[in-house]
């Protein structure tokens, strides 16, 4: 989930500022408003006096469990109520705990505390609780077009839906020129950029009647290919059709267009993993580093994967594998050779790799990717619906 609320942070050292200064350059609160404020409870209390009240706000409070709760009442006098607190402080007690609690603490952490600690708190205080469990997003772009970003994409989603026999959508938005729906033989019921004239209208209902099934557990959101003048979506629709299919399967397939707009930089924000498709050329070397600076600029420790397609299609001259690595500090995840002449016919038949090649060696590449993938190996914790009490008073591991 992209939080998109304001926070206020009052810490009282160094370490617990440095931490909240990085909380934005994580992918979850890309879009979150942080303002730090040094100098703790006491300055929380009179910077409230003149000053509205966020829908967060995190103090932290060094001293004894007597002088976190006055400053508390301090802060209860000026705070609008309905916000959001969450205290860090040094006073490791079930008993200190339980009294902050009662007086309308959110969350307590004991210090020193880290980005994902804090992180973590803010996401346990605006989880739903009747919520049920949201899939997980993966989107495929190409460094460049051409490079095979739509075809592997596709193949993926249909291996990742026959392997772990959950439920995979997959969203082509590529409005114009969108293969997901053709390379796997089917007629799209409705285009998928129709869906999102609207943001208000997206429900569960409009995705459903706009799907196509492709066997027991994949479907797709597609376009039949048109020429049509299309009206670039809000980044509002987008979103809340991304949203919306993640509450109706265990992953959600991206195919995104080679282009770069408000709306494409924003699902890269909330994507879970990214995969960037590469051909070993000079060019395609360049636009991936853009790509993958991008994206540690502004994903945090988000996963991002590079996959090198067509890795064999002239030796002689071609980058290398270690090229790629040595630019971008990131191994391949997958090599795949050039066969212009396998999927050529696998195009032609509307058949993916599973269904067309079973014993070809891309086949088991794909299903190593979907088991990659699917068991989130590399990727976010998401924090548990339903914590413990004490492991807010345990102090944060260390992580290596």
């Amino acid at each position: 989930m992209i939080h998109r609320f304001s926070i206020e942070a009052f810490p009282q050292s160094k370490d617990t500022e440095a931490a909240l200064a990085a909380l934005t350059g994580e992918r979850e609160f890309a879009k979150t408003k942080m303002t730090v404020h040094f100098g703790g409870m006491p300055r929380a209390a009179k910077h409230y006096v003149d000053n509205p009240s966020p829908q967060f706000i995190i103090v932290e409070e060094n001293g004894t469990s007597d002088d976190i709760r006055k400053g508390l009442e301090a802060l209860a006098e000026v705070v609008e109520p309905g916000r959001k607190v969450i205290v860090i402080g040094t006073v490791n007690d079930v008993q200190a705990y339980r009294q902050l609690i009662n007086q309308g603490v959110s969350e307590y952490l004991v210090g020193p505390v880290t980005t994902a600690d804090i992180a973590a708190a803010i996401s346990s205080c605006v989880k739903d609780a009747g919520a049920g469990p949201k899939g997980r997003v993966i989107s495929f772009i190409g460094s460049r077009g051409g490079v095979g970003s739509s075809t592997l994409a596709v193949n993926t989603g249909w291996t990742l839906a026959n392997a772990t026999q959950e439920e995979v959508i997959g969203i082509d938005l590529d409005f114009n020129f969108g293969t997901m729906a053709l390379a796997l033989n089917l007629d799209p019921k409705q285009a998928v950029h129709e869906a999102l004239t609207d943001a208000e209208r997206i429900d569960p209902v409009l995705v459903e009647r706009f799907m196509t099934e492709h066997g027991s557990h994949f479907s797709v959101l597609s376009t039949t290919g048109s020429l049509k003048d299309t009206a670039e979506p809000s980044v509002e629709a987008i979103e809340r059709l991304i949203d919306i299919c993640r509450t109706m399967a265990q992953y959600v397939i991206v195919d995104l267009p080679r282009h770069w707009s408000v709306w494409l930089s924003g699902v890269l924000l909330l994507s879970d993993e990214i995969v960037v498709t590469a051909n070993p050329d000079l060019a395609n070397l360049r636009d991936a580093k853009m790509l993958f600076d991008w994206l540690k600029g502004h994903r945090g420790s988000a996963v991002n994967r590079l996959i090198l397609n067509k890795a064999d299609v002239a030796k002689r001259n071609q980058l290398s594998a270690k090229d790629f690595q040595d630019t971008l500090g990131l191994a391949p995840s997958l090599t795949v050779g050039f066969d212009p002449t396998l999927f050529a016919q696998l195009a032609n038949n509307g058949q993916m790799v599973g269904e067309g090649a079973k014993s070809h060696r891309l086949n088991e590449q794909l299903r190593q990717l979907a088991q990659q993938l699917g068991g989130r190996k590399g990727g976010t914790v998401r924090p548990s619906s339903t914590p413990k009490l004490l492991n807010w008073l345990k102090r944060p591991a260390k992580t290596k």
